[in-house]
């Protein structure tokens, strides 16, 4: 049960981060992207 939940946090957190990526490289066309690197 422990793995399966570290697991799926582990997935939400990695979903979360590239969404939040994703909107940000949308939102500044990708410029200075380097800089907000998480």
């Amino acid at each position: 049960f422990a793995v399966t939940m570290s697991l799926g946090i582990f997935t939400s957190m990695f979903t979360a981060i590239m969404v939040t990526r994703a909107m940000v490289n949308l939102i500044y066309g990708g410029r200075d992207f380097k800089k907000l690197w998480i």
